[in-house]
């Protein structure tokens, strides 16, 4: 690259400036809070303990090895994004004018190279040394950490854009753009796990390495670890938008716009001495755009007049400077209803690094330069013949033909061939007030169709319902953010259709990730009593809870002694740095349809079991005065329960709200609501409507996600259900142990059943977006 090695010190000081920016970049991922990795974690029972115990209660709560994914990942990454942390992990370079990248004819465009984590893994110690009884501990989860290379390819086109004015106030602005862009991502494995260490780095650019040009050599050379990506966009898009600004300080705008994207992305992991994967990555995006904003006017970084040098440290500042002051100054609020409807290809092999005929058959097909993607892009074309309403053995065949037809390209085999089509629709709502508090929450209903070559040609059909909310408060100009609580949460109704046409009855599967930055600890605590609560109900028929089945919220996180609650100087309640939770509950296809065809006597009495947490002293006094129709409403006989009650209509001093008569008329009407739920989608007749509206009721109305599970669970066998509950801290409390530990709860896993959901977790963490250190 056209660097000298005199930046390092001609340029360090305005580094330096870039340092502060704080983008994010290089947020410290699993166990980002430890200085040199974590301490072994020992299991608190041996192998052959935990068997007997499980044993004796199958329910009871049984730590096992920690596992991620690429979701949990991802979740992490975005929790830690943009938070006041260690200023050495956050710093990166982030140039973003014209560079050149030699040898390499039509690449160049901003820069930018930072450190990150990659994720951890954790390994067993030898199982015979378990079934021998002695306890021994898991491997230490070490950090590894990684510098990123990041080089935009300079392919923008745009097709022009028009902005007329239609009064004295407003605007209208009809745009169409269209063109290609891409990135070239390297990552290689850095020695240490120290990021002030590795400083130096960041500002030799003449070492930046990039993904271009592909060759055999450079191929073979790559380290353990190294990654290499070559993500390209083409796009097209058409958008219209109106706005007017009021008092000049106020701009409020509506727009709608429509882009279609063919998105295509190479990569290469070496994954050790005789593994190499390459996955080709393919997707076809149409996304359609309707919403409204209003904002404070923002200072262009040109108006800044700070730095009026044309080079591209001065350009950077400046951009830094105005984000950061609008930080300070922009009131935001969006509201946007969006469509997006696509398919995806991916493609994976392995070669090995030492056999040089597979090393030439892989470069040979990557053809080194920007041609690389060109027989990929031709995949494309027909992969887009794929149709959603495609049977799964036709589908099957197309991806058989596509795999085979790219193997002989590569001179390996596939080890992966599969598919998803998919459509989402959401609505997004944003909320910024500068400095003090900012707001984002999504709720999507989602429909993914997946295939691959393996399974005996089964298509999984997922319905899915997610809510997203993060909530950022004390958001620091130049710093980050202080203070952050992010939470996801999916419901998920899957059918298995055999290439014959068959089709199985949905399992239904919950997944919740929730994680914070400096929260006390009795949020913490909170995160994990809210799974508990789901968990004791289970299996209850109505009948009250059991308290065998939860996990040790206050073991994980201990509740500060009473003496120091309140104000007091020399004991301030303690704030933890970082925390975060998955966790998973199956049911099985016997218990959905335990709860599908569940009699309404059954699910009264379990949603009334739920509402006794609030109003059990009411509830268990007039219980048996509850009477169902055959319309499935629930009512009650009002003057006997009056008198059971000692009430009479508002006499009792209360208002509607806690007048025991008002609360039993909202108790008939939320018992009458839900089981309605559950007969709408008993009525269903076609499998795939079946599915669609059990995921609706799952995740709307009063009783949601959560609140759905607490009555439904008491509906099935415990033997019906599987759950695990993954958690990973980063407490920084003196005399208090961090925790990475993953809990299996209910302990079925050898019952087979979780089967009928693995592949659809395997299929979702396939064709989700990679993390910037995986591929």
């Amino acid at each position: 690259m056209k660097f000298h090695k005199h930046i390092s010190r001609v340029g360090l000081a305005a580094v330096l400036l870039l340092l502060l920016s704080n983008p994010g970049a290089a947020d410290s991922g699993f166990g980002g809070g430890f200085d040199g990795g974590f301490e072994g974690i020992s299991l608190s029972e041996s192998v052959r303990s935990m068997k007997e115990r499980s044993r004796r209660d199958s329910r009871t709560p049984v730590p096992s090895t920690p596992t991620h994914s690429n979701e949990l990942n991802n979740f992490w990454d975005n929790l830690k994004e943009h938070t006041f942390d260690k200023l050495c992990r956050d710093a990166q370079i982030a140039l973003n004018g014209n560079a050149s990248v030699p040898n390499v004819a039509g690449i160049g465009g901003g820069i930018k190279r930072y450190l990150k984590p990659y994720p951890l893994q954790k390994v067993l110690v030898a199982q015979q040394d378990f079934e021998a009884g002695f306890g021994r501990s898991l491997n230490p989860m070490k950090e590894r950490i990684g510098l990123v290379d990041e080089i935009q390819l300079k392919l923008n086109v745009s097709l022009g854009t028009e902005k007329l004015p239609i009064s004295e106030y407003g605007y209208l602005r009809i745009g169409i753009s269209g063109g290609m862009e891409g990135t070239s991502i390297v990552v290689r494995p850095l020695e240490g796990t120290h990021y002030c260490k590795h400083l130096g780095k960041l500002v030799e650019l003449y070492e930046m390495k990039t993904v271009l040009p592909i060759n055999a050599k450079r191929i073979t050379e790559m380290a353990n670890g190294e990654i290499w990506k070559l993500p390209m966009v083409v796009r097209f898009n058409i958008g219209v938008s109106v706005g007017a600004r009021y008092n000049d300080v106020v701009t409020v705008s509506v727009g709608a716009s429509e882009t279609m994207e063919k998105r295509q992305m190479v990569s290469l992991n070496r994954l050790d001495d005789n593994n190499l994967r390459m996955r080709l990555r393919l997707d076809h995006v149409t996304l359609k755009t309707l919403g409204s904003s209003a904002s404070t006017i923002e200072i262009p970084a040109g108006d800044l007049g700070l730095l009026k040098g044309e080079d591209l440290i001065a350009k950077n500042v400046n951009r830094t400077l105005a984000r950061e002051i609008n930080k300070l100054i922009a009131f935001k609020l969006g509201y946007s209803h969006e469509w997006v409807g696509g398919q995806k290809l991916l493609m994976e092999f392995y070669f090995n690094p030492k056999k040089p005929e597979h090393i030439a058959r892989l470069a040979e097909f990557l053809d080194g330069d920007l041609s690389t993607l060109r027989e990929f892009v031709k995949m494309g074309l027909k992969f887009d013949t794929f149709v959603e309403e495609s049977n799964g053995q036709s589908g099957v065949g197309e991806l058989e033909q596509l795999g085979t037809q790219t193997g002989e390209s590569t001179g390996v085999p596939p080890s992966f061939v599969g598919s998803d089509h998919y459509d989402t629709e959401s609505d997004n709502f944003n909320l910024n007030i500068p400095i003090i508090h900012s707001l984002h929450k999504t709720w999507a209903s989602s429909y993914h169709r997946y295939q691959s070559l393996k399974n005996e040609g089964v298509t999984v059909h997922v319905q899915q319902k997610t809510r997203v909310s993060s909530a950022d408060t004390i958001n620091l100009p130049f710093m980050g953010t202080r203070i952050r609580h992010n939470s996801q949460k999916d419901i998920y109704v899957v059918n298995r259709e055999s290439s014959d046409g068959s089709v199985t009855k949905p399992v239904l599967l919950f997944q919740k990730y929730e994680g914070f930055v400096r929260q006390g600890d009795s949020t913490a605590r909170e995160m994990i009593d809210d799974v508990n609560d789901v968990l004791k109900y289970a299996g209850m028929q109505g009948n009250g809870v059991n308290m065998n089945n939860l996990l040790p919220s206050a073991e994980i996180f201990p509740p500060l002694p009473p003496q120091y609650f309140g104000y007091d100087p020399e004991h301030p309640q303690k704030t933890y740095r970082s925390a975060v939770i998955a966790f998973k509950l199956v049911f099985s296809e016997k218990a959905v349809q335990d709860i599908i065809f569940a009699p309404a006597q059954l699910i009264m009495k379990s949603f009334m079991n739920v509402m006794r947490g609030k109003e059990g002293e009411i509830i268990d006094k007039i219980i048996d005065l509850f009477t169902i129709n055959e319309r499935g409403e629930v009512g009650y006989d009002r003057q006997a329960v009056s008198k059971r009650l000692d009430v009479h209509g508002f006499n009792d001093g209360g208002d509607w709200g806690t007048n025991p008569l008002g609360i039993v008329k909202s108790l008939a009407s939320g018992a009458t609501e839900f089981i309605k739920k559950i007969l709408s989608v008993r009525k269903e007749a076609d499998w795939k409507a079946q599915a669609e509206r059990l995921s609706e009721v799952a995740s709307s109305g009063d009783m949601r996600y959560e609140d759905f599970l607490k009555v439904v669970i008491q509906m099935v066998s415990p033997s019906d259900i599987s759950s695990s509950f993954y958690i990973h801290t980063d407490k920084r409390i003196k005399g208090e142990a961090n925790v990475t530990q993953t809990y299996n709860i209910f302990n079925n896993h050898d019952n087979d059943f979780d089967s009928e959901i693995s592949d659809v977790i395997e299929m979702r963490e396939l064709f989700a977006n990679p993390p910037v250190m995986s591929d």
